[in-house]
């Protein structure tokens, strides 16, 4: 999913059809400067509801192999923004112990193998893509989460309030559907 297929729904949403015809969206005319700011501003949401999308609903997962002397490993070692840590192994598979602090988990020295979950990159161009779980997070969710936001940051409370509610009821409708959930055949006596 594009940034920019986000963008431009979210602006029907709002009412805001001039921006389709910018050269920014695909369009054949100039924005001029405060559909510039309005394009950056929905850029800005598109990269908070990701944010949000991966800290509250569907979490980004990766497993990472590092090693510690100490027994301290610093997030700034990992290859990804940390958010949480799931769980830590060593070589041989084995659960080991661990403390997470601020900056860094603490735990026994060696090699390690982390899986944790992490921020998603931001997005800096209409182009880009969003990095988010796509087999779960649909269109319509970054959209109504994108409007949200955008209301809030114009200050109309009200309408972020009720854009709100519906976003934060899709997610949850979306992390716990019974879509894939199977129940066995029975027999009745």
């Amino acid at each position: 999913m594009k940034a920019l297929d986000v963008i431009k729904l979210a602006s029907l949403y709002l009412g805001q059809k001039d921006l389709l015809s910018t050269t920014t969206l695909g369009g054949e005319v100039a924005p001029t400067e405060a559909q510039t700011q309005n394009l950056d501003t929905l850029l800005d949401c598109v990269n908070d509801v990701t944010e949000t999308i991966a800290i509250l609903y569907f979490p980004l997962t990766y497993e990472e192999t590092v090693s510690s002397t100490t027994g301290i490993i610093n997030f700034s070692s990992f290859s990804k923004a940390v958010c949480d840590i799931d769980s830590v192994t060593d070589k041989c598979g084995f659960s080991v112990d661990f403390q997470v602090f601020p900056t860094y988990i603490k735990t026994t020295a060696g090699q390690h193998k982390v899986v944790y979950h992490y921020l998603p990159e931001r997005v800096t161009t209409f182009a880009s893509d969003i990095e988010i779980c796509m087999e779960k997070v649909s269109l319509r969710l970054m959209v109504l989460g994108v409007v949200s936001r955008y209301y809030l940051m114009q200050g109309m409370f009200s309408e972020a309030q009720a854009w709100q509610t519906v976003f934060d009821n899709t997610a949850l409708g979306l992390k716990h559907s019974r879509k894939n959930q199977v129940i066995k055949k029975r027999r009745w006596l």
